[in-house]
């Protein structure tokens, strides 16, 4: 046994030598440098909940979150939105309202590189970013949207993220499974390892970049979720608020914008949903109300997947961002 120890040792200490040279390079798709840390830091401490227990950010407040692939001060205006501007009532300032949960509030992504503030600079029109994290359209509509109408905007732009804004009753379904703990743990123990190898080695690099290469897929059961949803009731629950949203207030112009997760995209080369019953339904939604759907699948670059998110993290990154603000505002100056 000993025998075999010094060569597998050299071929390691080799392997890495090899794989910081091809990071420094970018050579390989992911070019990611190694924290050399177990440092996290994210309280969730921005977060608070009013008497009814729907969450909302503190005002006037700021905070810090430290991840394995991100560093990002987060700081709150006057009435609690991710924003470094006061939002004012009644303004005579036409604006844009944005509604959604995490992927409108940006998290690990620095204030000027999301999509609201992206806008907002091509536009220059403010922006209003209601965005929360853990938020669905039920929430999102007795929140964000029916005690805020207030504000003198004229467009509204609404994120949509099928895998966790398909309504409380999907929530409840889950919670109620047998196996949620159990999966949780496997969920929680196969990433141990990966971890270890991100933060500390730049071979990590080399392994991610290979499961991309070869189109190795991590997900699975991904036949009645997210994009492949095929429960009606829930469908029809969720959409009837996502309804609400965009008519709330009469002469805004509206678009839903629906956002993939990577394992959509994955799934996406094995099922078309576009026939399945919950995007029809947004077809005649959109139709129906004379909103603009943009489904930012339709715009995707598969061979790019790994861009869009952060890699320690399934939320935009700075790039995803910067194509989900394209791919609006490109659809938005045709319409």
């Amino acid at each position: 046994m000993k025998k075999f120890i010094l060569p597998i040792l050299i071929f390691l200490f080799f392997f890495e030598f090899v794989s910081i040279i091809f990071t420094k390079f970018e050579l390989f798709l992911i070019n990611e440098k190694p924290k050399y840390s177990f440092e996290e830091k994210f309280k969730h401490d921005w977060i608070e909940k009013d008497k009814d227990g729907i969450i909302w950010h503190k005002k006037n407040y700021s905070t810090r979150h430290i991840s394995r692939c991100f560093d990002v001060e987060y700081r709150t205006n006057n009435v609690g939105a991710r924003d470094d501007v006061d939002y004012i009532k009644n303004s005579s300032n036409k604006t844009i309202m944005l509604i959604g949960d995490s992927f409108a509030e940006g998290p690990g992504v620095k204030l000027d590189k999301i999509f609201a503030k992206i806008v907002e600079k091509k536009l220059k029109k403010k922006v209003l970013n209601f965005g929360n994290a853990g938020t669905e359209p039920y929430t999102q509509y007795k929140k964000y949207i029916s005690g805020n109408i207030d504000y003198n905007f004229d467009e509204l732009i609404y994120f949509f993220l099928p895998q966790n804004d398909w309504g409380k009753l999907a929530d409840i379904n889950y919670l109620k499974s047998e196996n949620n703990n159990l999966n949780k743990k496997i969920f929680k123990s196969r990433y141990v390892v990966p971890d270890l190898l991100a933060r500390f080695t730049y071979s990590y690099n080399f392994i991610r970049s290979l499961y991309l290469v070869l189109n190795i897929k991590l997900d699975h059961g991904y036949e009645n979720l997210s994009y492949y949803i095929k429960d009606k009731k829930t469908v029809d629950d969720t959409i009837k608020y996502v309804e609400k949203i965009i008519n709330v207030k009469q002469g805004v112009k509206s678009y839903i914008i629906i956002i993939p997760t990577i394992f959509d995209i994955n799934f996406s080369k094995k099922q078309n949903y576009k026939n399945l019953y919950w995007y029809k339904k947004f077809e005649l939604l959109a139709k129906k109300n004379s909103s603009i759907l943009i489904d930012l699948m339709d715009y995707k670059d598969y061979n790019k997947r790994h861009l869009y998110f952060h890699t320690c993290d399934g939320h935009w990154s700075e790039y995803g961002n910067k194509f989900s603000s394209e791919v609006f505002l490109k659809i938005r100056q045709k319409n």
